[in-house]
Order: structure tokens, then sequence, then C-alpha cells
């Protein structure tokens, strides 16, 4: 019969317990250390992916010109985003500020008010974006700038002939960038039809960046010039009312529009909450002579869509 051996145990010394400590804390140290690795390696991914997004929230901080240059409604009167809608911004000390609004009339161009032209007509070009397909100005796609053409006929002080062509760079193509059908000189301006103006929201401490509706009643021609009583009412405007009593200022640029036709855009109002008191819009109509006529001095082919 075999007999049993028994090993007796090695003595405990102190550097061996130092040893097991240091080697505890090595292997902590480097799961930790490369843990801080893999998190710095994807906030740089994300960092890197946020600034290649168009006008990012986290790169510019927005902001707004004078309520003189914006417009709007309350919330109740949120509506699917009309395709043709567009924005007019200007980089500014790091900042992207909406001017006013556009609209897309066909592949390479944008209508908006000739004093939204004459606004930014001091910066260059780089500075200046339209953005379009989305409801959110910040967050649309954008196309650099390349021609301004403002009415030779504009005045500064009566917004007769209120209206200016805008060239972007890249043609609009996205799901939200179809161009809108303006009216003919055909058109009917009929007194006491409905219409509906769209810009974007405003209020006393902060922009909305989300498209906003409301809807006027057309009035005549006569019957504004009365209400204003102002004769620099002329036949390059049309004149409504808003339908319900709402605190707002206009949207230049913004669109006025009837049965899917844009008739007119936004120029000049006062105290627009009271329905005495009309707001006055680009008669798009009487423009559309005057679009052709660029098109001939300037060898180019605007193909805006016009209706009767």
């Amino acid at each position: 019969m075999d007999s049993l051996h028994f090993v007796s145990p090695q003595p405990y010394t102190m550097g061996d317990g130092i040893s097991a400590v240091a080697c505890f804390s090595m292997t902590t140290l480097l799961v930790v250390s490369l843990a801080n690795l893999i998190l710095l390696v994807f906030m740089i991914m994300e960092s890197r992916k946020r600034c290649g997004e168009d006008f990012n929230d986290r790169i510019f901080k927005s902001s707004a010109l004078q309520s003189k240059f914006s417009s709007l409604v309350d919330a109740k009167n949120r509506r699917e985003t009309p395709k043709f809608m567009a924005a007019l911004v200007l980089l500014k000390s790091g900042t992207m500020v909406l001017i006013c609004g556009t609209v897309i009339i066909s592949r390479f161009w944008v209508l908006t008010s000739a004093r939204c032209c004459e606004t930014v007509k001091v910066y260059s070009f780089e500075r200046l974006k339209i953005v379009s397909n989305a409801d959110n100005w910040k967050k649309g796609k954008s196309h650099s700038v390349e021609n301004l053409m403002r009415h030779g006929n504009f005045s500064l002080k009566s917004f007769s002939h209120d209206v200016c062509l805008i060239k972007v760079g890249s043609p609009f193509k996205e799901i939200y960038e179809t161009p809108g059908t303006l009216a003919s000189f055909r058109y009917a301006y009929l007194q006491d039809t409905s219409a509906t103006t769209i810009g974007w929201m405003t209020g006393k401490t902060q922009t909305s960046n989300r498209l906003y509706f409301t809807n006027v009643n057309l009035i005549s021609f006569h019957r504004c010039q009365t209400l204003i009583k102002d004769e620099r009412v002329d036949e390059s405007m049309i004149c409504a009312y808003n339908l319900e009593n709402i605190n707002c200022n206009f949207d230049s640029g913004g669109s006025l529009v009837q049965n899917n036709v844009i008739i007119g855009m936004a120029s000049f109002e006062s105290h627009c909450s009271n329905r005495n008191s009309p707001r006055v819009f680009t008669r798009i109509s009487y423009f559309q002579k005057w679009i052709q006529l660029v098109e001939n001095q300037n060898g180019v082919k605007i193909y805006a869509n016009f209706k009767p």
C-alpha cells in the first residue's frame, strides 16, 4: 500500500502580495485606458459626422433680423409642408441668420422680395444661402447663391415692384424642392375670396424654425388704398386682411397662395392683427412679362410655370 505524501505549503512573502496588487492595478489601468480610447474615437467620429451636416444646430447659433423680416401665426394653423418654400439666409459672425422667405419657381431659381435682396446686397454671395427641402429652415438643404436680379423699378420708399430673382448654384431636386405654380397675367384676383400666407413664426423672445400658415381674405384695390390711406399702393400690389385676430408680423418673400397657385408675396403691412388694416403683397401676375424680359436680356431660361 502506497503511503500518502503531503507537500508542505511554501511560506507567504510580502513581495508576492505586492506583485499581485501591482499586476491587478496594471490590468485595471489598461482596461480603463482602452475604454477611454474607444470613447474618444467614438466622440471624434460623431463630431466629424455633425460637422458634415448642413447648418447643424450645434455648429451655428440661429437668430432672426428685426421682426419686420419675419412672420407669423400660431401653431393651430400647422399644415403640410409646401414643397416650393425655401429661405434666404445669411452667414454672419458664425451665426446663421434668417433673412426672408423665398419661392422655388424652377430648378435653379427662386423668387423673393426686392427688399430682401436690398438687405443682403452688401454681402458677398459666399455668405448667402438658399435652404429648402424642409419645413425647418435650419435643417434644410443648402444651395449657394450665384446671382441676384432685383427689379429695376423697385422703390424702398413705396415698396413698388417689390420682386427679386435669385439663381442658385445647384438644382432643386429633393423630395421637398418642387417649383410652385405662379399666377399669370390672366389670373383673376377676386375680392372677398380666401387665400393662405406661408412663412416662419416669430415671437417676442424667439423665432420658430418651422413654417406656419394664416388665412386671409382678398380685398379690392380701391378699398386697400382707402384703408391704408397711402398713395404708394399701386398696380404691382394686392391686398388682403387676416380672417383671424392674431398677433403677427410679415414675412418678406413669404408666399400668398390660392387654389394651389402662388398669387403674391408678402411686401408690407401695419397692425396685421387688425382686420381693418390690410396686408400688402406683391402681385405675382404683374411680373410675368418682367421675368420674360430678364430671360431675353440675360440670355437665360428660367422656366417659371405660370397658370391663368
